[in-house]
């Protein structure tokens, strides 16, 4: 099957995740914008465009998955409907929408789950990432590997092995973390900011 990735540059903002996951399908322009490689503008659309095929399709995925500003979206070239579905149809403006200032306080919030907690190393020479599941007794019970943060969370959850919102936030958080550092060949601390 073959696909198309559109690409809303107008629309970018510069957040760069897509260029931090898969540096080898985006590039900067010098306003810090991503720029689609091999991508043509549509001139009707003002659209960036690239046909891909199967193969190609996990990567161009993430990179759209990734973008919290939904501007890369893929579609099906035989029936022309996105596969991913995560274009909001109205864009809220600012002055219409509650703005929440976001805060934590990790000594004063964070609860441990009553299920477990994982432990998160990326191997990059064998491109995989293991998270090791203790249950509430401390023992480790199971360790799933996987190529990429998106198998091992959605076994995580397959699996029920959190309990809390908090805690899937944070694996989620801390896998796309080590994925990014094996494949960007950088260290992983789990907890700490990557380099």
């Amino acid at each position: 099957m073959e696909y198309k990735v559109i690409y809303e540059k107008n629309d970018c903002i510069s957040a760069n995740r897509c260029m931090g996951i898969h540096p080898e399908l985006w590039d900067k322009d010098q306003d810090g914008k991503a720029i689609l490689k091999k991508g043509n503008l549509n001139s009707q659309t003002k659209k960036y465009e690239l046909a891909i095929q199967e193969k190609e399709l996990p990567a161009y995925k993430e990179s759209a998955l990734i973008c919290p500003v939904f501007v890369i979206d893929i579609v099906e070239l035989e029936s022309g409907k996105s596969i991913l579905n995560i274009k909001p149809t109205k864009t809220p403006e600012k002055e219409d929408v509650p703005v929440l200032k976001a805060h934590y306080e990790s000594r004063k919030e964070w609860a441990m789950d009553p299920k477990g907690f994982f432990t998160i190393k990326p191997f990059p020479e064998e491109q995989l990432i293991r998270a090791r599941y203790y249950g509430e007794d401390y023992a480790l019970k199971i360790v799933i590997e996987g190529k990429n943060a998106e198998e091992i969370y959605n076994t995580i959850v397959r699996e029920k092995l959190v309990s809390t919102f908090q805690h899937a936030a944070y694996v989620g958080c801390e896998l796309m973390k080590a994925e990014i550092a094996m494949k960007k060949n950088l260290s992983y601390v789990q907890d700490d900011p990557l380099p």
